[in-house]
């Protein structure tokens, strides 16, 4: 008998069929169930066995037989944490023949555990997905679903990761909370599969009802009350009764929101409050007070909450002013969305907090998932010599070796415009070509060289990490270096290459590709009322255009905050992107992306 275990809680074996409405076993099922622990058993008790022993055998056998004792060891090496050595007999594997589907599959099993602890996931779903199809072996099904789950769970693909999981469902009993981790990350629940299962159908029953009530949130404690009436005993009570624990009605929202509307930021506050007010024109689910943060008495908040009646806080804008809140003091029941990240970690929290902030941390790391899923292999990324430069690099390198982990990121600073020619022709490799050109024409002597300095072409696309001014110098540059006989080098570049009004009119920014909220999009549906806010507020640029847009989806946030925090894979789609939380609290943004076309901006679908 082959072992298929490969680590403890993942051994495959025959799981549990359909279950009833209250999630009992039938007879039949329970059955199978005890044989599944006899076969779990078995196989803890053979994946000790002495793996020298085995080889020895293997060595010592015929061809086919030896497939069947390598594929032993291999498994018992796994199963020991003894992964190099695994490696070993798995390439050995490769050159020997497999009998049946069932060595077949259990080799390629073996290949995606070990490129899972390498976390390869990519080559993981590759080799996977033959043991994926409708009719799976009953010798690694259980085992087959938890390692693709833990591959869509790496890669935060959530839609994969709740189909898996429901599938798992349906074989083998899951925790409710291991259940509801994954499936509170899903964006689309609609779109998950149809169980025959009551039970495994009820979870995507209440998650679908979950997100229709944050679409229309008045109507989300009605259809919670429903999935609760039709699901009596369902082992997701519980975190239904948590859900149904925010009972604020929509006309007794009261929002305290702090901005500041004199001193340094009063413009960049007053373009926050410019959206917000834009927001409730067309839903005026909440009721706000404003105040100027700039001539606040932190210290003060708990009472003013009180006076106000407020039960959601909305603010500060100010990182600094973030860390003067004693959130220790502040009401458990309130709804807080601050308006930028936290310094620190908090001392408390209440339950519904949530922290939102047009960061350009969030910019560089995006670009880089995006260059990765465009296929692209040696990205270059320039930054200004700063702080601020050098960790943009750091984020962006991190972001990409989640996707491409054998892939280099080439990088370079530069400290002022004099010196980005120099950089971008030794990034480019066109200082090393012309050196090697003078070498040839000094060996020469009198005899005439002709030649041309040529670009690296290892490098196929280049990220541009500062400002407007940065861009407009170095895109030149870049095209200059580029040899004649090859194709250009796409150069992206994050939304600070899109900040006046009148960018679209310089050359030097031609077919720059660069990252923006979607409202700044001239294929926005909402596009008109950005033009019109632009002629009534005639001194603003781009940025403080995005700050409305920013300020427009604070509110829209804050009118579903006390659910959000508990359903991350609900998506909004605001002004300033597709909104949607993560597990530490903090409201994610996914951007658009666009290019310059001569005098038009072309956004790119």
């Amino acid at each position: 008998m082959l072992i298929i275990g490969l680590t403890s809680g993942l051994v495959g074996c025959q799981t549990a069929g359909p279950r009833d409405r209250d999630g009992r076993v039938s007879g039949a099922n329970k059955q199978q169930q005890v044989k599944a622990s006899h076969e779990l058993a078995m196989t803890d008790q053979q994946a000790r066995v002495d793996v020298q022993a085995l080889l020895e055998r293997a060595y010592a056998s015929s061809a086919a037989e030896r497939t069947a004792l390598l594929l032993q060891a291999a498994t018992a090496l796994q199963y020991q944490q003894q992964w190099q050595s695994s490696a070993t007999i798995l390439s050995e594997l490769q050159q020997l023949p497999l009998v049946n589907q069932e060595q077949q599959h259990q080799l390629a099993l073996l290949n995606a555990q070990f490129a899972a602890q390498q976390d390869y996931w990519q080559r993981v779903d590759t080799l996977l997905a033959p043991l994926l199809q409708p009719q799976l072996t009953p010798y690694n099904s259980e085992t087959t679903l938890r390692l693709a789950l833990r591959s869509a769970i790496a890669q935060q693909q959530w839609q994969t990761a709740g189909n898996t999981m429901l599938l798992l469902a349906e074989r083998v009993d899951i925790a409710a909370d291991e259940l509801w981790q994954t499936l509170r990350m899903v964006p689309q629940p609609q779109q998950l599969m149809l169980s025959r299962d009551p039970q495994v159908a009820a979870w995507r029953e209440l998650l679908v009802a979950i997100h229709q009530g944050l679409e229309v949130p008045v109507q989300m404690l009605e259809r919670l009350q429903q999935w609760q009436l039709a699901n009596p005993r369902h082992a997701a009570a519980d975190i239904v009764a948590q859900l149904t624990q925010v009972r604020v009605p929509a006309d007794q929202r009261q929002a305290l929101v702090l901005l500041p509307l004199t001193g340094q930021f009063r413009e960049q506050g007053q373009a926050v409050l410019d959206g917000m007010v834009m927001r409730l024109a067309v839903d005026n689910s909440l009721t706000l007070q404003v105040i100027d943060s700039n001539q606040f008495d932190f210290a003060t908040l708990p009472e003013v909450l009180q006076q106000y009646q407020a039960n959601v806080l909305v603010g500060p804008l100010l990182r600094d002013e973030v860390a003067r809140i004693d959130a220790g003091r502040l009401p458990r029941q309130l709804t807080w969305l601050s308006l930028n990240e936290p310094q620190q970690r908090l001392n408390a929290t209440p339950a519904g907090f949530l922290f939102f902030a047009l960061d350009p941390e969030t910019e560089v790391q995006q670009a880089a998932q995006f260059l990765a899923a465009k296929g692209y292999q040696r990205p270059l990324i320039l930054a200004p010599d700063s702080n601020r430069g050098h960790s943009h690099i750091e984020l962006f390198t991190e972001q990409w070796q989640r996707f491409q982990p054998n892939r280099p990121v080439a990088s370079d600073v530069y400290r002022n415009a004099d010196d980005m020619k120099d950089i971008v022709q030794q990034q480019l490799g066109v200082s090393a070509s012309e050196a090697r050109i003078n070498q040839v024409k000094i060996a020469a002597g009198r005899v005439i060289v002709d030649a041309q300095a040529r670009s690296r072409a290892d490098i196929d696309v280049i990220y541009l990490a500062g400002s407007i001014e940065h861009t407009r110098l170095l895109k030149p540059f870049i095209d200059v270096n580029i040899s004649p006989f090859m194709t250009p080098i796409p150069v992206y570049a994050n939304s600070a290459s899109h900040s006046a009004r009148d960018a679209i009119s310089e050359n030097d920014l031609d077919q720059v590709h660069f990252s923006e909220a979607p409202w700044l999009l001239p294929d926005h549906p909402r596009f008109n009322e950005l033009q019109q806010l632009l002629e009534l507020r005639r001194n603003w640029g781009y940025n403080l255009a995005r700050l409305a847009a920013f300020g427009h989806d604070a509110m829209l946030l804050s009118a579903r905050s006390p659910w959000l925090a508990e359903v991350p894979g609900f998506q909004l789609n605001g002004l300033t992107g597709t909104l949607f939380s993560s597990h530490s609290g903090k409201v994610q943004r996914q951007l658009r992306w666009a290019r310059f076309a001569g005098h038009r901006v072309v956004p790119v679908r």
